[in-house]
């Protein structure tokens, strides 16, 4: 995930510019394997606008 620029050109095209893509990583680091994967705000507006949002939900035990 950190070398993603190293994946060619269809990884620069995902991620033109890194400034809304590297704090995921932070995400993904603070994640344990056993938190679950929620999407949310996956609605478009004016039929083009995506703001679409995941999240990690931790398991309890």
């Amino acid at each position: 995930m950190a070398n993603y620029q190293q994946l060619g050109d269809v990884a620069q095209l995902a991620v033109p510019h890194p400034d809304h893509f590297l704090p995921l990583l932070y995400v993904l680091g603070a994640s344990t394997e056993q938190d679950s994967l929620c999407w949310f705000n996956d609605q478009f507006e004016h039929e083009a606008l995506s703001m679409l949002s995941l999240r990690f939900d931790a398991v309890s035990a």
